[in-house]
């Protein structure tokens, strides 16, 4: 199913910050989207996994610093844009991840990872070019 998604390395997030050996260090944000709908990005897989902790929603949005309002949205863009639902809700607290969302999460762990592998080689490529243009 994954094939199905669009996978967007947004370098919109792209920043400098410091690095041990430069000053730059180029850095990014990994999002996955379907159809051009956000699907799962940084902070809808930090809800998630708070989810799944057993935290209520209330819970987990405050440990996130997002309001009630903001984290029942994300889970609800969530599952429209799912093939199946990654989040059932009981009730107006508890929300239970399925297993198909526990999936989800594992996957976009392993695409950050990947990620991070694919970042700290274009920094080293990166400070390469740069220490050429140095005098």
């Amino acid at each position: 199913m994954m094939n199905k998604f669009i996978l967007r390395n947004y370098m919109l997030y792209s920043y400098m910050q410091k690095q041990e050996n430069t000053d730059y260090r180029i850095g990014g944000q990994i999002w996955v989207q379907k159809k051009g709908e956000n699907f799962m990005g940084p902070g809808r897989i930090a809800l998630l996994e708070k989810l799944s902790e057993g935290y209520s929603i209330t819970e987990a949005a405050d440990v996130l610093g997002m309001d009630n309002t903001t984290a029942i949205k994300n889970i609800k863009a969530i599952n429209e844009v799912a093939e199946q639902p990654l989040v059932i809700n009981h009730n107006d607290e508890y929300f239970e991840v399925t297993k198909y969302g526990d999936e989800i999460i594992k996957l976009y762990s392993q695409l950050k990872e990947e990620h991070t592998v694919f970042l700290e080689k274009l920094n080293r490529t990166f400070e390469e070019k740069l220490t050429k243009f140095i005098l």
